[in-house]
């Protein structure tokens, strides 16, 4: 476990993640793996826990006969009394919420699923859009099992700000980012993923080589994010090998501020559970947008555009 202290104001948000790994194929395995460290994140005090992207199924492997029949068994359908069950021991007035991604049936296709995250919070499990959001952009590996959940948003109200949601690939696309931001006004933004390591991009006449790009663009993507957007920016991501596929994923879940500084960041190798105590929101925000502010700036020039 890695923890750091934000703040001593003990009322500001206090926010676990789990950097941890999700076996492909064994879903008591990783539920096993859920309930160990939420038993820590109820002990740490932590107001918001978050998971990483399939924390429950694992990711989608070949052969895909055996994927698919695994997959249909590990739906949050499938799995409701578990998560009720979830809800009822952990969530209390201090873990407030629970994020969650897995796997939900498309009611139109069959043998489709959405990349779901779901928020579990006091009211307990519930697929309503005000409770889940379905990922919109799909690498075409998940093309083969998966629908985009297009059009699809969730904004999640708290005591200590309003929080967007993306999974993964997402991340990489401004028309997502934007709304977030300039529509709905998010304070942070909370990112799912399993974003693997392994990735080559060369420039020989440079000298230059990279073995791991895909990890490159996590660690640039994201602290331009929160310090394009002066937004805090929570990402849970997988971390390890693939047991089936052979791939890794790159960790470095963590915790981003508005200027794009990490607060607090995870191992690219092994499984670590990330706790940031008493963040003050709302002040690091205020902070951070005085000397420029990104949304005051927008509406300006969205005014006189409009003239």
């Amino acid at each position: 476990m890695v923890e750091k202290k934000f703040s001593t104001q003990n009322d500001n948000l206090t926010v676990g993640i789990a950097n941890i790994n999700s076996e492909a194929g064994n879903l008591q395995a990783n539920q096993a793996a859920v309930v160990s460290a939420l038993d820590q994140f109820l002990s740490e005090k932590v107001n918001i826990a978050i998971f990483p992207e399939f924390c429950l199924s694992g990711y989608f492997f070949e052969p895909e006969g055996d994927c698919q029949t695994f997959m249909e068994n590990a739906t949050f359908e499938k799995l409701s009394s578990w998560l009720n069950d979830l809800t009822a021991r952990y969530i209390n007035d201090t873990l407030q919420v629970i994020v969650l991604n897995g796997l939900e049936k498309v009611s139109t296709e069959q043998g489709y699923f959405y990349d779901t995250t779901l928020l579990l919070d006091k009211n307990g499990y519930s697929l309503s859009p005000e409770k889940t959001y379905k990922k919109t952009f799909l690498p075409s590996f998940e093309k083969k099992f998966c629908r985009s959940g297009i059009n699809d948003t969730l904004v999640m109200e708290t005591l200590w700000g309003k929080f967007g949601v993306l999974t993964c690939y997402d991340v990489c696309f401004a028309p997502l980012i934007n709304d977030l931001v300039y529509n709905h006004q998010i304070d942070g933004l909370i990112v799912t993923a399993a974003w693997r390591k392994q990735g080559e991009r060369m420039y020989p006449e440079l000298g230059i080589k990279d073995s791991t790009y895909h990890q490159t663009q996590w660690e640039t993507i994201l602290p331009a994010l929160a310090g394009q957007n002066q937004i805090w920016l929570m990402a849970a991501n997988s971390v390890g090998p693939h047991s089936i596929k052979g791939l890794d994923y790159c960790g470095r879940s963590g915790t981003w501020a508005p200027s794009g500084i990490n607060m607090i960041m995870g191992s690219d190798s092994e499984e670590q559970l990330l706790i940031l105590h008493n963040i003050d929101i709302q002040g690091t925000l205020s902070n951070e947008r005085e000397p420029f502010g990104v949304l005051r700036d927008y509406s300006e020039l969205a005014c006189n555009r409009g003239k």
